[in-house]
């Protein structure tokens, strides 16, 4: 079917400048569209701006440049966002309210604090006793969250002198409370290092010649981010870490933070399974991780080269720090921009050539395959790249995508019934498409977009959405572009058009088309009072068939390259009508463009 048109919501803060749109889903009643544009981000729901305590527009400052929004990459969690670039730290994007949020940078240390006032003294000497050797003994403490179950830093050593190995011999190890802690971890200092001799929920604990076990020993703090060449360009959530890779020092590094502790990077000697893990891809070239995403079947990974499959292996369901298989999937490469998930399929987009390609696990293959989707429209995609993409799956599962010369084309993607198929979109007033995201609202995936228009001579940025396609009455038919609204009282004379001063406009005022008018002081003029009134810029939807092969006809042989005589048209249609045919494209004023009947008996 033909698209919906597409509904003004407002235009961004800085019209002359470059603007991101980035999605915020909490779940399917709350979400949000942030502007970023040049060091501000501001904040659209339901297609309005969200406004701050005491009127005006809610804004957040951030650190990024209007030039390096194309290469934000972000993941969400809840109420937190992760925002990643390879010029920046690492930034977290927090919510507590409509307008209230947080741009803060994550240190990535333990967020549970090591306890204080450590000490160790000797409870039960054993000197003066037969066979006493005094020993030196050495003792570390660590606080374990309530909340989450993470382990701090080790706190600084105490130590004292006795001999445990006599009966009798008791050393206490103490320290003062940290607040949220629900038990307090003691190591103690055995054979070169530090081993686990006991936990408790107490302020302090006895060593009565406890055996250290070295095996299970403290935290060791961790920043793999700090400082410029240290910032990741990619992000993902996998298996309950998050994980960050590729800085421009370390292209080719994959960092996973401990299991359930987002900003703890910190590991153990030996390590835990639910330590941090880093690890590296060795290939024939170093090329930089593009992307990442958590799998059916592992962390997916795709390089500027290949793509890579990060799982446990036969020995483990989960990645840890011991076990780690990195599996070659092809050698295609990947753009910058970001993949897309359409249920358990990834489409990426290629490294060079245009191409989009899907990509999912076959279980008779026993490997990650996909297939070129472009190859039947490369017409759509010669010398162009693909600058941005969302993927709406309902109602028509359908992914919006943003070519680098400001086009847009869209792909119907359904692959369970082996369906694809691309349609280029055209607006008016010199839209230059620049970006495109999707949020749910009221049911249905809602594709955003950034739309650079030429407005009165002036090149103006707005943010336009895909008004919905379901309606039940011809009145409530969304088929203009920019385009706003009326409902009330019948009126002849609608104002509050001035994103649209100085255009050409159509109207669709009652059910009735309205042609030839002109914004003028922001307002058009009716010739007839209606009640609901959309009015915007005009676009059409034109098909084009392919060239009609009957194959091989008697006495004539193939009718390709022969004129052909055509008589008659019969078309099946939905909800349609102003149906114009003729030989090729004219436009609806050709001199043999040719006006379908419609049924007299119905609105279409």
């Amino acid at each position: 079917n033909n698209r919906a048109g597409l509904e003004f919501v407002g235009e961004v803060k800085a019209s002359g400048q470059r603007t991101r749109l980035i999605p915020f889903q909490f779940n399917e009643c709350q979400s949000y569209v942030i502007e970023f544009g040049e060091h501000t981000l501001r904040f659209w729901r339901n297609g309005g701006l969200i406004l701050a305590v005491g009127g005006g527009v809610y804004e957040l400052v951030s650190p990024y440049a209007s030039a390096d929004l194309d290469e934000l990459v972000f993941a969400q969690e809840a109420d937190v966002m992760y925002i990643v670039h390879p010029k920046y730290p690492v930034k977290k994007l927090s919510r507590f309210a409509d307008n209230t949020w947080t741009l803060t940078e994550p240190s990535f240390p333990p967020a549970m604090t090591a306890p204080g006032g450590v000490t160790a003294t000797v409870k039960s000497s054993t000197s003066g006793e037969t066979g006493y050797k005094v020993h030196t003994y050495r003792y570390k403490v660590a606080a374990v969250s309530a909340a989450t179950g993470e382990e701090s830093l080790p706190s600084g050593e105490a130590a004292c002198d006795n001999d445990l190995s006599i009966d009798g011999g008791i050393n206490r190890v103490g320290w003062t409370a940290v607040p949220g802690a629900s038990k307090y971890v003691v190591y103690k200092f055995s054979n070169g290092s530090f081993g686990y001799i006991g936990s408790t929920t107490d302020l302090y604990l006895d060593d009565e010649n406890i055996t250290a076990d070295t095996a299970d020993g403290p935290q060791i703090g961790r920043n793999p981010f700090d400082g410029p060449g240290n910032y990741p360009r990619a992000v993902t959530f996998i298996q309950q870490r998050l994980a960050l890779a590729s800085t421009d020092n370390e292209p080719q590094a994959v960092y996973l933070s401990q299991t359930a502790n987002y900003e703890n990077f910190g590991y153990a000697s030996p390590a835990k399974d639910s330590d941090a893990i880093t690890f590296r891809m060795r290939a024939r070239q170093v090329n930089i991780v593009r992307s990442m995403l958590a799998a059916r079947y592992g962390l997916l990974l795709l390089t500027s080269s290949a793509e890579w499959v990060v799982t446990g292996g036969s020995a483990s369901d989960a990645i840890t720090p011991s076990a780690i298989v990195i599996a070659n999937q092809g050698y295609r490469g990947a753009a910058p921009v970001q993949p897309i998930n359409v249920g358990e399929t990834v489409l990426f987009a290629q490294r060079s050539g245009g191409v989009i390609r899907d990509f999912s696990y076959s279980y008779g293959d026993d490997a990650w395959v996909g297939k070129d989707l472009t190859i039947m429209s490369r017409h759509l995609f010669e010398n162009r790249s693909i600058k941005a993409w969302a993927y709406a799956q309902a109602p028509s599962s359908i992914v919006w995508v943003v070519l680098d010369d400001g086009s847009l084309v869209s792909l119907t993607y359904m692959k369970e019934h082996e369906v694809w198929a691309w349609t280029r979109h055209e607006s008016g007033a010199g839209a230059v498409f620049e970006d495109v995201t999707c949020i749910a609202e009221g049911g249905e995936d809602v594709p955003y977009f950034v739309v650079k228009r030429t407005i009165d001579g002036v090149a103006k940025r707005y943010i336009e959405r895909l008004h919905s396609r379901a309606f039940d009455r011809v009145e409530d038919a969304f088929f203009v572009d920019c385009g706003l609204t009326y409902s009330g009282p019948p009126v002849t004379r609608l104002i509050g058009l001035m994103h649209l001063e100085g255009c050409e406009v159509v109207a669709l005022a009652d059910g009735n088309v309205v042609r030839g008018l002109t914004v003028e002081n922001g307002a058009v003029s009716l010739p007839v009072a209606a009640a609901k009134v959309h009015v915007g810029l005009p676009y059409a939807a034109v098909l084009q068939t392919l060239d009609l092969d009957l194959g091989m006809v008697a006495d004539i042989g193939s009718v390709q390259g022969r004129f052909k005589s055509v008589s008659r048209v019969v078309l099946r249609v939905e909800k349609t009508r102003g149906i114009f045919i003729g030989p090729r494209d004219e436009g609806r004023d050709g001199e043999r463009i040719v006006e379908f009947k419609q049924r007299s008996t119905e609105a279409w």
